[in-house]
This record gives structure tokens, sequence and C-alpha cells, in this order.
């Protein structure tokens, strides 16, 4: 199936649906489900209790009102932690989240539950920051979230597409900024630790009028940092390391954005937001590039409205516009071919033999210096989408609205990507009765229709439902289904790499005509939780079972073969495999508070996450941990004013796989279908640590405005890996003498992304 297809618009049901309904979230008087366990201001916010979520988002108290697994991180939790970036922060605060690629390079991606990249939608005050995959590579987008500015995280496990879109099968981090509220205030931060890592941060909001009614913030903040050692320098192919691929992992990030407030009246308000990142970091890989330095710059505006038209009704509208846009250099060692050998360009009487490095690099396909050879990659976006809710009587509530969003590829015209701009609409009705005969019964009941050019229409659906028993016990499950678009690097790349050293000249190209990827999850799960006096006790213990179809892979290790300047050469690929990938999973929490001083917790999360049938049934997926727990143990001084917190994660096996499959095993992709991966030859077990970092802060001033931290990451120097890669001699010295070939087991090898070491940070705050 050809993924461009003719566009189908819904505009006339988008009226009458709206026409209809109208709304978007309960009020903050309306009762909410929540529990929170409270340590001297430092909330730790679950919402599955009875009691109401402060500072939560409308979407987050519905989502936990009709069974969804909601928490929320508060920003204190955020600062307490200490945490250097946004992947820092959910992976020791958020339960059954993994963090892909590698955080201390400046790439990583948030995948909850056992899914992938595509599965677990990160926002940004309602701003989707999935990577549309652009021509050059991968765009990470929530790399670019400041943790400074944090004022919630609110995480939604389980299907949540029905509101937020695609690509929320299995999640949804929607992270919520801090914003101007009509009063004079402001935050001040500086902190250095371990690799030079320095960083300053700040935002200040003050009122336009005497009233408040109109406000404003400016923010900002810069970080720079050498970084820790990402690879090995044993593992490197021996040309690459002679040409200068053993280097530092330096990360430089800026931000700087004007937040604005118009406060209509009590009832209605108008938001608008701008922002502006760029960051500056290298990922030159152990087995390929010399220099490999990336410039990401990101853009984001966004608006909201809110009104509360009476008891009854509730409106929201927001729209948002993004253009982010990635800069690539790669330059790779320039081998000898020649069998008498080369000459040496910086000394002509000396002879450079075969297989060895010349002395001289060359650029990749678009990934030179200056404008004539470095082409730039991104796309655009924009969104909008109003959602209400009406509380038709007693025992109905409609929640309805429409999403419009559209994408454009803007990359270099070089790279010769085709038209592919791709507009959805979407129509979304949820019903929630209640029921005269139990009125603590919660419903929800929920289906969207999208219609699209990439593939004319698709619906998804959604439930929830929650019920309380016993008092202080409760049940809850949802379920839903989504879907995920392929990127445009998977359907069009075709990027070859220098050729000095092969006469294959591609190392991947795309496949036009991938299908769209599906998923159907259910969770559910009973809990309970109940105060003590000033003892408060929460638990809960749950499932979830998801089913990801058509799932987009590549054919690494299984190449197709191709004609490039009249030769047969094999390339990599992207293909929809035709075996289902089963993720089932078992999640236990525990919430103790003992007074105002202790607080203990705890989440487990185990995942058995394999193809379904076909040669991997049985094997967990890549990058999948088999089981991991995080936790927090809290202490406060009687008089607030010191904490000290220490931040487990232990994670059980997690697997890689790599090179090419076990002969006879794959089957290749018959248009865009893959009939079977194959057995990977290779497979590493990169799992079984435990890290752990703790943090002590001081709070001084009248007001305890002023924050003293000391932290430590990794404080038992555990040695560890955040990914395991696959890599090969294509430009090593024996490979390139043909002293063995690319099938013989030495051409292949293994390595680790390093995790990071003991390091310190300390920092200095101020709120004023």
């Amino acid at each position: 199936m050809s993924f461009k297809k003719r566009v189908i618009y819904a505009p006339l049901l988008g009226a009458l649906t709206l026409a209809c309904l109208a709304g978007a979230a309960h009020a903050e008087g309306e009762a909410s489900t929540t529990t929170s366990a409270e340590v001297d201001g430092i909330t730790n916010v679950v919402v599955k209790g009875n009691r109401k979520l402060s500072g939560a988002t409308a979407v987050a108290k519905e989502q936990a009102e009709y069974g969804n697994d909601v928490q929320v991180i508060s920003s204190a939790q955020v600062e307490q932690s200490g945490a250097v970036n946004f992947a820092e922060a959910v992976q020791f605060l958020v339960k059954g989240v993994n963090i892909g690629y590698s955080p201390d390079e400046g790439e990583f991606t948030i995948r909850l539950d056992g899914g992938g990249d595509r599965d677990t939608l990160v926002t940004l005050d309602g701003t989707p920051l999935y990577d549309r995959g652009p021509a050059l590579e991968n765009i990470w987008g929530a790399t670019t979230i400041d943790q400074h500015m944090i004022d919630n995280i609110e995480v939604f496990r389980g299907g949540n597409s029905l509101y937020f879109g695609s690509n929320g099968g299995i999640g949804v981090v929607n992270v919520i900024t801090k914003k101007p509220d009509g009063t004079r205030k402001g935050d001040f931060g500086v902190s250095y630790g371990s690799f030079q890592t320095r960083e300053i941060w700040g935002n200040y909001s003050f009122p336009l009028d005497k009233d408040g009614k109109h406000s404003i913030m400016f923010y900002g903040s810069m970080l720079a940092t050498d970084g820790p050692r990402i690879f090995d320098p044993a593992v490197f192919t021996d040309n690459v390391a002679l040409s200068g691929g053993v280097q530092k992992y330096p990360l430089n990030k800026n931000d700087i954005g004007i937040k604005y407030l118009w406060q209509i009246d009590e009832n209605t308000e108008l938001r608008a937001n701008a922002i502006y990142t760029e960051s500056w970091f290298q990922d030159p890989f152990p087995s390929g590039e010399s220099y490999s330095p990336n410039t990401l710059r990101y853009p984001i505006f966004d608006v909201s409205f809110t009104k509360r038209w009476n008891d009854k009704l509730f409106l929201e509208a927001s729209a948002y516009y993004s253009n982010p846009k990635l800069w690539n250099a790669e330059v790779y060692p320039e081998i000898c071919m020649i069998a008498a050998g080369c000459v040496d360009p910086n000394a002509p009487t000396k002879t450079i033999p075969k297989g060895a490095w010349t002395g001289a690099v060359e650029p990749g396909f678009g990934h030179g210096f200056g404008n004539s050879n470095q082409y730039v990659s991104g796309f655009k976006e924009k969104g909008a989408t109003v959602r209400a809710t009406w509380n038709v009587n007693p025992y109905l509530e409609l929640v309805g609205g429409l999403q419009y969003v559209t994408y454009a590829d803007d990359s270099d015209d070089r790279f010769a990507i085709p038209n592919n701009d791709s507009t959805t609409t979407g129509v979304f009705i949820d019903v929630h009765p209640r029921l005269p005969f139990s009125p603590d019964t919660r419903i929800s009941l929920a289906i969207r229709e999208d219609f699209s050019d990439a593939f004319d229409h698709k619906m998804i659906w959604k439930f929830g439902v929650k019920q309380p028993f016993l008092k202080d016990f409760y049940a809850r499950a949802n379920g839903g289904t989504s879907y995920s678009l392929p990127q445009t690097n998977e359907l069009y790349i075709n990027n070859p790499r220098p050729t000095t050293a092969t006469a294959a000249g591609f190392t991947v190209i795309g496949n036009p005509d991938l299908q769209t990827e599906e998923t159907e999850t259910y969770n559910a799960a009973i809990g309970y939780k109940h105060d003590f006096g000033k003892m408060g006790f929460f638990a809960e213990v749950g499932a979830f079972n998801t089913e990801i179809s058509n799932r987009i892979q590549t054919t690494s290790g299984r190449p197709i073969i191709v004609q490039y300047k009249g030769v047969n050469t094999p390339v990599d690929t992207y293909f929809n495999n035709s075996a289902k990938t089963i993720i089932k999973g078992l999640t236990a929490e525990v919430d103790l508070r003992l007074g105002e001083q202790w607080h203990f917790n705890i989440g487990y999360t185990k995942q058995d996450a394999s193809d379904e049938s076909g040669s991997r049934k049985g094997l967990q997926i890549n990058e999948t941990p088999e089981w991991f727990a995080i936790g927090a143990i809290d202490w406060t001084s009687r008089d607030k004013r010191l904490k000290i917190q220490l931040l487990p994660r232990i994670q059980g096996p997690e697997w890689s796989t790599g090179g090419p499959a076990m002969p006879g095993t794959a089957k290749p992709a018959v248009n865009g279908i893959g009939a079977d991966s194959g057995v990977p030859r290779y497979r590493h077990n990169f799992g079984d640590y435990t890290v752990v970092n703790g943090s002590v802060t001081y709070l001084l001033g009248d007001d305890m405005q002023h924050r003293l931290q000391f932290r430590i990451v990794n404080l038992f120097n555990e040695h560890y890996a955040e990914r395991y890669g696959y890599g090969n001699n294509f430009y090593g010295v024996d490979y390139n003498k043909g002293l063995y070939s690319n099938t013989d087991d030495r051409y292949f090898y293994g390595y680790e992304f390093e995790g990071k070491p003991r390091s310190f940070y300390m920092t200095f705050a101020t709120k004023f």
C-alpha cells in the first residue's frame, strides 16, 4: 500500500460535533481522584486516590477519574532530584520509563511500558515533540525540554491517542511549564559539576497593568559540558581511531523564551508562548565517523484559550507551530585502496599501504561543511485542537473535540525528498455515563475518526472505568488503539556513504510502500490508599497487554540488493514486520509516608516483549528491559530546611542484537511487509545493574527561598551501559586489505554506550 493517498477532510462532521458538544475539562472545584504523599513541600503525586490534585491539568484529572494510570511529578521533585537534563529526571522519577539512546550524548527518547520511540508521545504544554524524521537523520525533540521550567510532568500510561493524536498508543508524557499568573516573581540558579558542567538559568514574570490582567514572563537557560566518556577507546575501528574518532562528547544547549497571559475575566484566559532552543553536540560512532558535530535549532510558538461558560460548559482551544532544523557534519577516514600503496599527501616520499588511513577525511553525502555540501534537514508542523466538556445532566457528561495537524518536510532540496506533506483531521467524542445506582462508578467510552491524506481515514477507540470498593480500595482499567505514520526518512532517505573503501555506496534507503504501524493496548490495576493519622500508605498492583502490528523495522543484517553505478549493492531499508509484537507486563507500586520526615516509594515494572511468531518468537525485543524498579527515599529535618534524598534504579536484563541474520532464517520484505526478520547473529545483555543518585539540599532565607544543593550521580560508581550498539570494520585495515570478508566474525563487533560514572554537582538557586 502506498503511503501517499488522496486527502479527505472532515469540516462538516467536525462542525456538527462541536455544535453538539463543546468543552474541555473539569473545573478546579470538581471532584477528582488523587493521592498525594507530601514530604515538607515535596509532593510525590500519583493520581489514584480520593483527594484533589493541585496543579494538575484538567485532562490529567479527568483521565485519572476515568480509569487511567496518571502520575504527576512536581517541579519540587525535579528540583530535588537535581537532574541535569529531562531524561535524567524521568528516568529516576517516573515509573515504567526506559530511556532510549544516550542522554549524556545529547540524544534520547522516552519509552513507556515496553514501547519504542513511536509509542510514547512527549508533549510540551500540549505541543507534540514527536520526531517526523526529516531527510538527514532524526531530530530528538525531547532533548529541547528545559528541566528548570517544568511545573509538572504528567504521565498517562495506557493508550491515550484519543485526545493527544497519533503516537500515544502506549502512553503520553505531557510536560507543563511555569507560566505568568499576574504576580511579580522570579527564579535564578547556577550549577557547576563534573566534566566541566556549567549551567545558568532563570525566569522572571511581572504584570503589565495594575490589575494584573496582562502579565509576561521572560525565561532562558544555558548549559555547557565536556560530557562523560560515551565509548571505550578500545572498541573503535583502527582507522577511525587514527583519524580522530576517539574524542570527548561536549554538549551545549541554550534556550530563550517569552510567555504572555491575558486574564480576560475570572472564567476566561488567553495564553501565548514563544521559545527558541539550540543545542550543539557530537556523536561520532566507533565504527564510522572521525568527526560528527550536530546543531539543532528548535523554535516553538503556541497559544491557548480557555473559557468556562457556566457550570455545565467549558471550552479549551490551542494551536502551535514548530520548525526544528538540524545541521550535521560527518567526515569519514579516507582509506587507501591501491594494491601498490598510496602517496602520503603530507610526505610525498612516503607510501601508505593498502587498507590504511591516508591521512585525509571525506564528508558523507550532505554532511560536509559550508553551504555547498552541508544540507539542512528539518520539518514544519502546525496543529490546533478544540475540546469541550458538556455536563448534560446528572447522569451524562459529553466530551468532544476536533484536532488538526499538518506537517511537511523542510529539508534541503538536494535530498530529493518527494512532496510528502501530510494533513490529519481528527474528530472525537467521549461519553461519560453516570449510574444512578452506583454514583461513584466512572465510565468513559470514546471513539475518534481521523481523516488523512496518508491513509484516507482511520478509527481509533478508547475506554476507561474506575470503581471504588470497601472504602479504601479501587479497581481501574483502560484500553485503546493508536497508530503511527512512517517517518520521512523511513520513506525516502537515500544517503550514500563515502565509497573509497568499497563499491557499496549506501548505508540505508527508504521504502515508500511502508504501512502505518498499529497499536492496541489494555491496562488494569487494583489499589489501596489509607491515611493513619500522620502515616499514609498507598499500594497498587496492575498489568498491561499491548499488541503492535506492522511494526516498522530495518533490515539491518538482512540487506536487499540495488543497482548503484552499475554494481549490485547490498543496502538496508525499512519494512513492516508481519509478526505482531506482544508486550505483556506487570506493575506494582508502594508509597509510604511516616510523619513529616520520612517518605518511601518504589515502583516495579516487568515486561515480556517479543514477536508472536517467526524466528524471533520468544526473544525479548531490543532495548526493552525485562524488568526494572525505581525508588525514592526522602528525609526532611523538623525545621524543613535540610532534605536528603536517594533515588535508586535497578535494571534487569536488557538486550541488543546485531550483525546479519543467521543463514536461512531471514525472509526479505515483500512490498513493504517483512515475512521474517531472522535469528540475530549476535545478542548481548547490557542490563543487570543498579544505579543510585543522591542529593543533599539545604534551604536558606526567611521564606526558605534560597536553595543550596550537593548532588552525587551514580553514588556507587557502577559501570553500566545506557545502550548497546553494533558496528563493523568497514574502515578497518585488515578488512580493506582483503584478509577477511564482511561475513566474517571479525568484521562485526559490539560496544557500550557507557553510563555516567560517579560525578558531583553543586547548585545554588533562589526564588524572588
